[in-house]
């Protein structure tokens, strides 16, 4: 669906993008992430040709055309990170507004009302809407005309816990649909849920492409048993050293134990069958917001 060729783009002294390469697969979510400033924004702005790299080339759809070809443009969906619609209008209005702008019927308005559940506001005004409303609104401008790729740049910034999780519900259903769907954000949790990939950006390189599931696996990898004994913890060492396991002290009573790949059960039997008398145990390992950060930690450059 998305061929991108090292592009680069450049804003005088400031070098926003730097040789990305990515492909997006039909019906695939995919999603860029990073911390403010990874050139997230500019990059979707060369996706939909809003503005065009300096060097390389993005190509949209099977014909591989560039996005600001108008066969391009009418595949493409947007909803943009802020969004103002004239506040006087209804929502209808808004709606309509749009699709005559897209040579669309009322039908196409009344599909797209339905999509994204605001046929009740329809008579709404523009400027009455939360902010919640208003994303979904941008929402269903976007897939005015049945749009085959979507594209959403930090769609739920500005939205409470209770509204991410709904336009969240909204651009899951679609995914479920087979759109293709393209959003940034600069937090893994905006993404987990939802994206097949990640391609994660820092200074506007790409640092690594990731499945979900990879990062999952990753943190599973990172995480380590934690046990309390109730004696010393020396107690429990000669066990460990038979079976192998790394470990480490984090406290007169305490012991970090790399105990992956299922094996905390066989530590802990072992600990039974040994007489060590535990305290407390439990699993502990980074969340996939650390996971992440450790990848761009590590990939920063030097300044």
């Amino acid at each position: 669906m998305i061929q991108v060729e090292g592009i680069r783009k450049r804003f005088g002294a400031i070098v926003a993008v730097d040789g990305l390469d990515f492909a997006v697969e039909p019906g695939e979510t995919f999603a860029l992430i990073g911390p403010n400033g990874a050139g997230k924004t500019t990059t979707l702005k060369m996706l939909l040709g809003l503005t065009r790299p300096d060097a390389g080339r993005v190509l949209i759809g099977p014909d591989r055309l560039p996005p600001h070809d108008p066969r391009a443009r009418r595949a493409l969906g947007y909803v943009p990170q802020r969004v103002e619609f004239a506040p006087a209008r209804t929502v209808l209005e808004v709606l309509r507004f749009f699709a005559d702008l897209k040579g669309l019927d009322a039908a196409a308005v009344g599909q797209a009302l339905e999509r994204v559940g605001l046929e009740s506001h329809a008579a709404r005004r523009a400027g009455e809407l939360s902010g919640g409303y208003t994303q979904r609104l941008s929402l269903a401008q976007a897939l005015l005309g049945d749009p085959s790729l979507l594209i959403l740049d930090e769609p739920t910034g500005s939205l409470d816990p209770e509204a991410t999780w709904e336009f969240r519900s909204l651009v899951e259903r679609l995914g479920e649909e087979g759109k293709t769907i393209v959003l940034s954000s600069h937090l893994l949790t905006e993404v987990e849920r939802i994206a097949d990939r990640v391609l994660i950006l820092l200074e506007g390189r790409a640092l690594q492409i990731e499945r979900i599931d990879d990062l999952r696996q990753r943190q599973l990898r990172a995480s380590r048993l934690k046990i309390e004994t109730k004696g010393e913890a020396a107690v429990a060492e000669p066990v460990l050293r038979r079976l192998e396991v790394s470990f480490e002290r984090s406290g007169a009573r305490e012991l970090l134990i790399g105990a992956t790949n299922g094996r905390s059960l066989e530590v802990l039997d072992a600990l039974r069958g040994a007489g060590v008398e535990l305290r407390s145990f439990h699993m502990q390992g980074p969340t996939l917001e650390e996971t992440f950060l450790s990848v761009v930690r590590g990939g920063r450059r030097d300044v």
